[in-house]
């Protein structure tokens, strides 16, 4: 294949220009690599120098005389002029000027690259802004603030352009502006050859910079345009070439095309377009292809990215057949996992408040890679800590006594200041500097190199300006210059498999191509502008809109296939979201061309999936296993493990014979155990006093006072009462107070009516013999009698009705959790009391549900008959007795129940 750099080289060793005095000019730097690398090839053994191979931006910078700035001193600087020219009342905060300042920096630069004469068009913006946010209130602050900004933008853009200069600095249209004032005066002290390779969209200065170049004999410009898009008169993507070859009179000569007659493009080559579900799925689809390329073609093969952000997941997507890789983007440093230690840091400090760091930003931090390269060990210690506290809002100096300096240099408090909290940084960076180098960790040291540098810029820059002057501002500084970092990759350009995004492709060639993201949106990207000029306006004065963005992709996208031999084109066809779904207009104008010699496929992939039956799951009972539940039945089984077993035998098996608890976590929002134990104990200890004793209404009233006091006395020993204050823990404690007021009540009203109510026992632990080695265990709530009757009381915090209550049919009451857990507990707790000493005559169990507290005392029955029998009790331990065989049962696996 003859790729556009060969036929620039052939013709220029034709030419015989003097490749020492020659400098030739394209897009991009790798461009010009690619140019060297070729160059050598066609002049094999041949002794000579080199011509110098330059980008357009390195000759603008040369010609202008002066430097391109970094995006972050430019806005720094930006703001600087725009607060001391400031004419109103205040100027804009800092962290504000961050949300329009980029965008304005970009219109400056649109202005400059395409030499718009400036008064006139800021009078013009001025006038459109004023007409449009005209308004009867002429004293409306926001108004007429709004239209002073804009009447000053003129003057903004002069004063900056005048500070940037005597910095020796400018922007990138300001040394286009710079170029064209000064070419006159370069070009009469240079004699050198130049040559313009590979070129489209110029701007306005551009142009007028390459003609000033092309009015010299020895001048040539290449462009690489195939002639079945040059001959279409409806074709874009040769929009802007076939306009600088009918404008640019008298220097046709000099515009060289290649390639000169021949079609490339429009042959009988197969070009395949895929719609795939999702981003990932086109990556996963992309490593397939690639899987079946042999070593030789990998060489001559080119995946170009629509969507940058997808590199990561393609580099961990590719086949193990690709042994060299060239990637020539650079990882964003944003999507470096180790970028989340710096963004927890920061949230720790701006959620701060006067309690202390809320507990999941701190478990956040803790969490981070750096952290755990830290702070080692002691970060469980204090996770362990916060768990086991339920510290909600934590103060560092009450986490440990023997605190690491590591660990005071996390969790300063940094004040607000960004001072403070760069120092900290850089300190912190040391320190992990210091851990890993021991370790020869060098891919985390580059990455560590990487924040270094960032941060070094940013205390630079706080150091020269007082701009950076609280957390959240820095904060947000940092986050737009991390968009803007990447880490370069390390490889051999020339050789194995290339991954590029769009704009590394220009000028080059390649047998094999891939492009992903082919939608609507994304390639090419849509009618979004980020530009404070009106679209009428720019119009007017033929600055670039969505419509000549819309011509610089097609050119990008169809001068790669033009070369190209085998083409996979790929796009998202799942139409669930944003943009997605939508197939590039590209793809359609291929499938639709009347003139095609090419052959257009398009097709639809997805992964295989292979659905595997359910299974339940089964755990046989091995001899240790049946020992272990031996054990727990000889200490007693509860009704809790009982009914867990009811629920799902494998629940029991995890828990039960495991021993796996549930995860201990803090509990910023009270959780519903939390609350039944808080109305448990505090009932507990409010009618303990009066064990044995005939409840009065004087004894209820002095109860119903001390409610608020043991409530909050009990959220003390089982949770935080400073955390009860506000939000919905403020309304769980009162809900707290509501339960155990309306329970006493209803108590008072029960007394009122004339009965009499005797305390016999308060949450007692009870154990009882079933069989030789087979116990049950538990703790009833409350044992009473009410006008002699005895009841048997469980409390529950949760909703209870009737009919959960109700014995209709006993193998149902050790079988279906559902409607009969609360009847079989309650039956557990009965057999447990008559184990220990026969039960009266009358005695009745049943659940007081605070969710249900109007129905009063809810009864267990048995076919309405509410009396707890010796006959009924004897019945329900066969059944019991009989879930407890099931249980030790060695030939019954623990089977899970479907939900």
């Amino acid at each position: 294949m003859t790729t556009f750099i060969d036929e620039v080289i052939e013709d220029l060793l034709k030419s015989e220009l003097p490749l020492a005095e020659t400098v030739v000019i394209l897009p991009s730097k790798r461009a010009g690599s690619f140019f060297l690398k070729k160059l050598k090839e066609q002049l094999k053994d041949q002794v000579c120098f080199l011509p110098q191979a330059i980008s357009i931006e390195e000759l603008i910078e040369e010609i202008s005389g002066l430097t391109a700035a970094s995006q972050t001193q430019l806005q720094v600087e930006l703001y600087h002029v725009y607060q001391n020219q400031f004419d109103g009342e205040t100027p804009e905060a800092f962290l504000n000027f961050l949300g329009w300042g980029q965008t304005l920096l970009g219109d400056f630069n649109e202005i400059d690259r395409h030499l718009i004469p400036t008064d006139k068009f800021f009078d013009y913006l001025s006038a459109v802004k004023e007409l449009n946010h005209w308004s009867t209130d002429s004293s409306s602050q926001f108004v007429s603030n709004y239209l002073l900004f804009w009447k000053s933008i003129s003057t903004y853009y002069t004063n900056y352009k005048k500070h940037l200069e005597e910095l020796g600095l400018g922007y990138q249209g300001m040394l286009y502006r710079k170029a064209v004032d000064n070419i006159a005066s370069f070009l009469n002290e240079d004699d050198q050859q130049y040559i313009f390779c590979g070129f489209n969209a110029l701007n306005t200065a551009e142009q007028e910079l390459i003609k000033s170049f092309l009015e010299r004999s020895t001048t040539k410009i290449y462009w690489d345009i195939d002639p079945y898009f040059l001959n279409d008169n409806n074709h874009v993507t040769a929009t802007f070439i076939k306009s600088y070859l009918k404008e640019w009179t008298g220097l046709k000569e000099k515009s060289l095309l290649l390639p000169k007659a021949k079609s490339s493009f429009n042959t009988s080559k197969i070009i395949t377009a895929t719609g795939i579900s999702q981003n990932i799925g086109q990556i996963k689809y992309t490593g397939q292809l690639l899987s079946d390329f042999s070593k030789e073609e990998l060489e001559n093969t080119a995946v170009i990215l629509g969507d940058e952000a997808l590199l990561l997941p393609l580099l961990n997507s590719l086949p193990t057949s690709v042994k060299n890789l060239n990637v020539t983007m650079g990882l964003p440093l944003g999507q470096v996992a180790q970028a989340a230690f710096f963004e927890s840091w920061f949230q720790l400090q701006i959620n701060h408040k006067e309690q202390g760091y809320y507990y999941k930003d701190v478990l956040s931090l803790l969490d981070q890679q750096y952290t755990i390269f830290l702070l080692g060990d002691e970060r469980k210690d204090l996770k362990k800590e916060i768990t086991h506290k339920n510290l909600v809002f934590v103060k560092p100096d009450h986490l440990t006594e023997n605190a690491s300096k590591n660990y005071k240099l996390l969790f300063d408090f940094w004040n607000d200041k960004s001072s403070i909290a760069l120092e900290q940084i850089l300190n912190s960076i040391q320190q992990l500097k210091e851990v890993l180098l021991p370790q020869q960790n060098w891919l985390q040291l580059e990455f560590l190199h990487a924040f270094l540098e960032l941060f070094t810029r940013l205390k630079n820059l706080n150091d020269s300006y007082p701009y950076l002057n609280n957390i959240k501002t820095l904060k947000q500084f940092y986050k737009d210059l991390l968009s803007q970092e990447t880490l370069d990759f390390r490889g051999d350009p020339y050789q194995g498999l290339q991954i590029m995004g769009v704009l590394e492709s220009r000028v080059l060639d390649f047998k094999n191509i891939i492009i992903t993201s082919l939608n609507e949106g994304t390639f090419p990207s849509g009618k979004s502008q980020n530009s404070f000029i009106p679209f009428d306006l720019k119009i007017e004065y033929k600055l670039p809109t969505y419509r000549e963005k819309d011509a610089i992709y097609a050119y990008h996208f169809f001068r790669l296939l033009q070369r190209a031999e085998h083409i996979n084109l790929i796009y998202n066809n799942e139409a669930g979201g944003l943009n997605s779904g939508e197939k590039s207009r590209f793809l359609l104008q291929l499938a639709t061309d009347p003139e095609a010699n090419y052959k257009y496929v398009e097709q639809s992939a997805s992964a295989s999936v292979s659905l595997e039956p359910q299974t339940i799951k089964e755990i046989e009972k091995t001899p240790a296993i049946i020992e272990a539940i031996k054990k727990h039945a000889a200490s007693g089984f509860s009704p809790s493990a009982l009914t867990t077993y009811i629920r799902n035998p494998i629940d029991f098996y995890y828990k039960y014979v495991l021993g796996i608890k549930e995860l201990d976590e803090v509990e910023d929002v009270i959780a519903h155990n939390t609350l039944g134990t808080v109305v448990h104990e505090t009932l507990d200890t409010l009618y303990k006093p009066y064990l044995n004793t005939i409840l009065s209404k004087e004894i209820l009233e002095e109860m119903l006072s001390q409610i608020n006091t043991e409530v909050k006395h009990q959220f003390e020993l089982n949770y935080n009462a400073i955390n009860i204050k506000t939000g919905k823990n403020l309304i769980i404690f009162n809900v707290a107070k509501q339960f155990v007021a309306n329970f006493l009540n209803q108590e008072l009203q029960t007394l009122n009516s004339g009965s009499e109510i005797v305390i016999k026992d308060l949450e007692t632990k009870y154990v009882a013999q079933l069989n030789a080695g087979i116990c049950i265990k538990g703790t009833v709530d409350r044992v009473d009698q009410v006008n002699g009757v005895t009841r048997i009381l469980d409390y529950k915090t949760g909703k209870v009705d009737t009919p959960q209550l109700a014995i209709k049919d006993w193998d149902e009451l050790i079988s279906d959790y559902d409607k009969q857990s609360k009847a079989f507990q309650v039956l557990c707790y009965a057999l447990m009391i008559s184990k220990k000493e026969p039960l009266p005559e009358h005695v009745e169990a049943g659940i007081i549900s605070f969710k249900n507290l109007n129905k009063g005392f809810l009864k267990l029955t048995e076919n309405k008959n509410s009396n707890i029998t010796p006959e009924l009790l004897e019945t329900f331990e066969t059944y019991l007795l009989k879930l407890i065989n099931e249980i030790l049962d060695s030939t019954i696996p623990f089977t899970e129940k479907e939900v």
